[in-house]
């Protein structure tokens, strides 16, 4: 069964196209993300399945049922935003339950609905606070709250962890994750923020200028990037453009301008028009780094110096430079003791299976 459906919705501003042609299927129940960098068109399609924007061509399913036309305070979603905009001047549970005063709800059923809630979402015996008492975690689960006491047949989240610190955000990512599936409400997260689209979706939208670029799970998205700009901003990459030199199957064989040879395997053999210019991106975590020479099998091997040390505790990465072609490249800094002691400078063996990179035909890539 689908929640929501969107068919070939357009959005223009003057000259301006801000969503182009977008069409999706989103499961009941399921946590879906729309995840691109600012100006991609994201939060006018959210505006847009809200009732705050009208497409101009297009259509919008809700449960089966056209919105084209209904006001958002007649369709069957609610909205969580970035600034909660949580009452001051209430307690929590009339926080929460303010929907359904606006809906005459009776007051018995306010108060057992409001309670029932509360305690899902861990906070069932802080009703009586006032919001100025609870800490950044606890009002983003009254916002959600107030949204899922009125029974929505899906959420919208607009950036709602955007405003708290690192920590809190890593903390409210699983909680997120924890209350959709409880619930079994379906969620349309948008963010611009990888890591919570990959932690907490069952599927991804990359959106790029006013388009999908790729829909799928978050694993897809990762390791089977189908365009240049999925494999760029999903992650991280090295990333190098080069000539093929040869071929051998699927694999190429590839000089970078700065020289340096590789080999590579296309992203998607039968999307690629084999053009001799590419562009080849290689994340970090799959090129291995040795303080001494190791044949491991490989198809790419060569050595590097130590440019600098980029510590992250376990994300801690080294950036280091090919001494073939003088390529930069960064590479994931293994935690065991004989690393702790590398410095700038140092010579390093490093080593990759063409599988492990994805080449892109030079004229796909943006």
């Amino acid at each position: 069964m689908v929640d929501l459906e969107c068919h070939e919705l357009v959005k223009t501003f003057g000259d301006f196209t801000a969503v182009d042609r977008v069409s999706l299927a989103v499961p009941k129940g399921s946590f879906f993300s729309i995840l691109g960098p600012s100006g991609c068109g994201k939060t006018t399609l959210m505006r847009m399945l809200a009732g705050f924007e009208r497409p101009d061509s297009g259509d919008i399913h809700i449960k089966g049922r056209s919105m084209l036309g209904i006001p958002p305070n007649q369709r069957p979603v609610n909205m969580v935003f970035q600034h909660l905009a949580l009452f001051p001047n209430m307690s929590v549970a009339d926080n929460v339950g303010y929907g359904l005063r606006r809906r005459r709800v009776a007051k018995p059923e306010i108060g057992r609905r409001v309670q029932e809630v509360l305690e899902r979402v861990g906070l069932g015996d802080s009703g009586a606070k006032r919001i100025d008492q609870l800490s950044g975690g606890q009002k983003q689960r009254v916002a959600i709250a107030r949204c899922l006491v009125l029974n929505p047949a899906v959420l919208l989240l607009d950036e709602p962890l955007g405003a708290l610190d690192l920590k809190l955000r890593e903390q409210m990512k699983v909680e997120l994750k924890k209350l959709q599936s409880e619930f079994g409400t379906t969620f349309i997260y948008i963010t611009h923020d990888q890591s919570e689209a990959l932690v907490m979706s069952d599927q991804v939208a990359v959106m790029n200028r006013g388009r999908f670029e790729q829909v799928g799970s978050p694993q897809d998205l990762y390791y089977r990037p189908l365009t240049p700009f999925v494999a760029a901003f999903v992650g991280d990459s090295n990333r190098w453009r080069g000539r093929v030199e040869g071929r051998d199957g699927d694999t190429l064989h590839i000089v970078t301008g700065n020289g340096m040879a590789l080999k590579a395997g296309w992203a998607h053999p039968e999307r690629q028009n084999h053009s001799e210019e590419v562009e080849v991106f290689v994340r970090p975590e799959m090129i291995r780094i040795e303080l001494e020479p190791r044949q491991d099998g490989a198809d790419n091997h060569m050595t590097a110096r130590v440019s600098s040390l980029l510590f992250d505790g376990a994300r801690s990465q080294v950036l280091v430079t090919s001494e073939q072609g003088g390529q930069e490249m960064m590479v994931n800094l293994p935690q065991a003791p004989e690393f702790a002691r590398l410095r700038p400078g140092d010579r390093v063996w490093l080593s990759w299976y063409a599988e492990q990179s994805h080449a892109f035909s030079a004229g796909a890539v943006a």
